[in-house]
């Protein structure tokens, strides 16, 4: 930011980024859209007799295109009402798609828009149907020759087949430019970059080409786009586009104004003693680092995608992901000599022949693209697995060099002969589970090449750094594609489709955000130091109080106080006033981050228009406001005063209702019925909770009342659980994990990682799971006291190991694609070693 330069080069480099972002939008990204429209004009004029609530019109029609945009539907004169419905069906006649349209009697006859918004699968029959809504149209219709317009199917008009012709409707489909458009704009862009660049450089011959610093330049172009932003989005506020209570456009304005004090502030703030974040030198020294960051992000994405997945293939296909980005995280250790050597490309052509072989005579026709996939990550793995076992073999059996030193670091061969073996107790009382066989492979492996690479300080550093990244790119997913809605899923779910998965996910993302802020804490307190730790430690806050979720506020409570603690310095008050402080500065975080996270997480789907759902989602909700458009006001997106009203509720047990401002309760009571009566029934919100793997756990869907009290039990029925798995326990495990209840319903899990150990593996597996666990928290606060001036985020294994010990006394989250073992397997590794 300090670098000195000239005037026109700084300007010359931001016409030259900002034409490569145009030209990145337009290829990879295609952003760019265009509307292609295929129609039947209406050049007669004619149309069909009355179409009412008994009598309907269904037109098929052949998807041209991936998305429908908009459909012109040409309406006679005479229509009575004042809306009138259109549908569009699959080819499964499942309804996709239900438009409620507004007769705008002064347009007709003439053509009526309709938003449509729907994605389609090219080539597939679809049927448009129009129906009166206690209203009567009459819809017109043309000639048409069908070998001239083949994607257009039959017309029917009350059930009668209508022959030779069709709706006259112009069918408008949104896509990204095409191919020879996205050149033409992209030599244009190229061309207007480059004469602008000349311009500047003609200009600059003939006068002073002034000195000045990057900063500035970076000031000059950032802080007019944030006014500018900042003042749109008051603006769309101030007209009601977000709707129109007062409680929600207040706080949608105080984001507004904190999220642009957050912008300016990074602008602008003082950066005179700080280094530079990410420097080329920096890359070329740390490129192992940043591929382990990046293949450690990926692994923790692997373990979302399968405790997202709801039937086996999705598992399987997530299990390898996890692997496979984990085999790189081991790969990252290696010496680039390690990697491109003789034995090694000798290796690679065999396994790579002998991977194709393998794989085509494996993969059959009737398997799915899941499957197939699945088949080729196994390949991979299979090779990659080779590939490490050869390099660790041949670096532990190598001789060591004259004064080179101790080659592997020295081990502590207490804790690490303690967790041997626990490795070595769950492989001998697998009771037909492999998850833990495939667990004790992987880091084994991981754990011997740590202890031979050269750079063991910084494997902390990639940890957290990966963690944040998969959260960052995770968090960048649900602002597109998972939008905050009201009622059936108030709780907010995140990339996962249950709230239970989402806490305990976001329990120990909370982990390595509060200690990237302690760690700086020490460090500095001044806010030109730590606004970028303080934000992202709010951001993360503010996702896991959307959950509303008690037993991870529970966990996180005691994780984050517990971070806090230990990094104070000083001694006496010194250590108490640190504390506070530290405290206060993180509460301060939350309460900056916590409206603009939750007003950027409400609008931003809904602008993107592009809403994902599980399938198990869809019996949950699915109207359509959510489902189709940019319906900004619609009241089916989460409010501030519902936010409220379900915090209140979930957390603190005030009565549904009684923050209920702007009635809202009331109303959807009114408009859904159905789900209200339902959800009567229940008397209680359920929620859904997946355990399912390849090799032993449970594959259904377990509903199960979760954080909700029942007849004044705050367990939710855990203690009735546990009872019947301690009845139940024996020395050698068993081979299915649920065990059976006092009702004779069997168990999904055990709601507690020490029970459920002890159940699958045996007592005294369970009982060494938790010698584990003590002596893993008691050598993680050594490691923290000893290393804490020179290993950043030395405190990371203390805090995960407190999150992980607390959280699991409520939740099953100790497997091999839980992120929270993935974690907690990565960050012991230093403890294994007196070097560490």
């Amino acid at each position: 930011m300090k670098k000195i330069v000239y005037k026109s080069k700084a300007i010359q480099a931001v016409i030259l980024i900002v034409a490569a972002c145009l030209l990145v939008s337009l290829w990879p990204l295609r952003i760019w859209r265009e509307t292609v429209t295929t129609s039947v004009s209406p050049v007669q004029g004619t149309v069909t007799e009355v179409i009412n609530n008994e009598k309907t019109l269904l037109q098929g029609i052949v998807a041209q295109y991936d998305h429908m945009d908009t459909i012109e539907v040409y309406l006679g004169e005479n229509c009575t009402g004042d809306t009138f419905f259109l549908r569009i069906l699959d080819e499964q006649w499942q309804q996709v798609c239900e438009e409620k349209a507004v007769i705008d009697k002064e347009a007709l006859p003439g053509l009526l828009q309709v938003m449509i918004d729907i994605d389609m699968e090219v080539g597939k029959m679809y049927y448009v149907i129009l129906q009166g809504n206690d209203s009567e149209i009459h819809a017109g219709y043309e000639a048409v020759s069908m070998a001239e317009m083949p994607y257009l199917g039959t017309m029917y008009y009350a059930d009668d087949t209508q022959e030779g012709v069709s709706l006259a409707a112009n069918y408008n489909y949104r896509m990204p430019l095409r191919k020879s458009r996205v050149l033409v704009f992209g030599g244009l862009i190229a061309a207007l970059a480059a004469a602008l660049c000349l311009a500047v450089r003609w200009w600059y011959q003939k006068r002073e080409d002034k000195l000045i610093t990057v900063e500035k330049a970076f000031k000059a172009v950032m802080n007019p786009l944030v006014a500018i932003f900042g003042a749109v989005c008051l603006g769309a506020v101030f007209l009601g586009v977000c709707g129109s209570y007062v409680l929600d456009n207040t706080v949608y304005c105080v984001s507004v104004v904190l999220l642009s004090a957050i912008l300016f502030y990074g602008i602008n703030h003082n950066r005179d003693g700080q280094q530079a974040v990410l420097t080329w030198q920096y890359v070329k020294s740390h490129i192992g680092d940043l591929v382990q960051s990046a293949a450690i992000a990926g692994a923790m994405a692997g373990c979302c995608e399968y405790m997202s997945g709801l039937y086996d293939i999705h598992h399987t296909v997530a299990e390898r992901k996890e692997m496979l980005w984990f085999s790189l995280a081991v790969i990252a250790m290696f010496k680039w000599k390690e990697i491109v050597n003789l034995y090694n490309a000798v290796y690679l052509v065999g396994a790579g022949i002998y991977g194709y072989y393998y794989f085509n005579t494996h993969v059959t026709e009737e398997m799915d693209a899941l499957a197939v996939q699945a088949l080729k990550h196994t390949v991979w793995i299979a090779v990659l697995l080779g590939l490490i076992v050869i390099r660790t073999l041949i670096a532990l059996c190598r001789k060591k060099p004259e004064g080179s030193g101790r080659r592997m670091a020295k081990p502590s061969y207490l804790y690490a002969g303690l967790l041997a073996l626990f490795f070595a107790m769950i492989i001998l009382f697998r009771n037909g589970r492999w998850w833990g066989v495939a667990m004790v492979a992987a880091f084994t492996l991981f754990y011997l090449n740590y202890g031979m690479w050269e750079h063991r300080d910084r494997l902390l550093v990639n940890v957290a750094r990966g963690m944040i990244l998969q959260f960052a790119w995770s968090t960048g997913y649900a602002l597109l594609h998972r939008p905050y809605v009201t009622f059936r899923n108030a709780r907010y779910t995140h990339i996962f489709h249950t709230v239970t998965i989402t806490a305990t996910y976001l329990t120990i993302v909370e982990c390595a955000a509060v200690v990237i802020l302690c760690d700086k804490l020490r460090r500095s307190r001044r806010l030109k130091d730590c606004w970028k730790e303080l934000t992202l430690f709010g951001v993360v806050s503010s996702y896991m109080l959307f959950t509303m979720s008690r037993t991870a506020f529970f966990a996180v409570g005691v994780a984050v106080l517990f971070a806090l603690i230990v990094t104070a310095w000083g001694k006496g008050k010194k250590r108490l006033l640190s504390f506070a402080g530290n405290l206060g500065m993180a509460i301060a975080a939350v309460a900056v981050c916590l409206p603009v996270t939750f007003s950027v997480q409400r609008n931003v789907p809904i602008l993107a228009s592009d809403p994902f759902l599980y399938e198990i989602e869809y019996s949950m909700y699915c109207p359509e406001d959510v489902m189709r458009g940019r319906n900004l006001d619609s009241k089916n997106f989460m409010r501030v005063g519902r936010f409220i009203d379900v915090f209140a509720e979930k957390i603190f047990g005030i009565p549904e209702g009684t923050f209920d401002i702007y009635g809202e309760i009331e109303e959807y009571q009114r408009t859904h019925p159905k789900q209200n009566t339902a959800k009567a029934e229940e008397e209680s919100e359920l929620d859904v909770y997946l355990v399912a793997s390849a090799d032993g756990m449970p594959q259904e869907l377990s509903q199960e009342a979760e954080e909700i009290p029942e007849d004044n039990d705050y367990t939710n029925g855990r203690l009735d659980i546990f009872r019947s798995y301690i009845e139940q326990l024996n020395m050698t495990g068993h081979e299915e994990m649920g065990a059976v209840l006092k009702n004779g319903e069997i168990a999904t899990h055990a709601h507690n990682i020490y029970l459920q150990v002890a159940y699958d593996h045996g007592v005294f597996v369970g009982i060494l799971f938790v010698l584990v666990g003590i002596a893993t928290f008691i050598k993680s606060c050594l490691y923290y006291h000893k290393k804490k001036d020179k290993i950043t985020y030395a405190a990371l294994p203390a805090v995960v190991s407190m999150a992980v010990a607390v959280a699991g006394m409520v939740e099953w989250i100790f497997s091999l694609s839980n992120p929270c073992t993935l974690v907690l397997m990565l960050v012991i590794t230093p403890l294994i070693f007196h070097e560490g």
